[in-house]
């Protein structure tokens, strides 16, 4: 099997850290978890990534905390499984 390289400069500190981290949590080296990474972004289709981009980045603006989005969300569950069952 043929491999390529690709390099990535211009990364923070706190990134680099973060993916070591990460990749440590994980029980793997920085490299393969990065490597996972990519081959799972470009496996999943365009059309999914470009659909939620903007949800991702309202979330991302709005500060809200995970337990917020989760009431969000449970209650928005809510709100259709009642509008459902009338």
């Amino acid at each position: 099997m043929l491999t390529d390289t690709i390099q990535v400069s211009g990364l923070s500190e706190a990134v680099v850290e973060a993916v070591n981290e990460r990749a440590k949590e994980v029980g793997v080296a920085a490299e393969e978890y990065v490597r996972y990474l990519i081959e799972e972004d470009v496996a999943s289709p365009l059309n999914v990534r470009v659909l939620y981009a903007p949800v991702r980045e309202q979330i991302k603006a709005s500060g809200a905390s995970d337990e917020e989005l989760d009431d969000l969300l449970e209650e928005a569950r809510e709100e259709v499984f009642q509008e459902n069952r009338q």
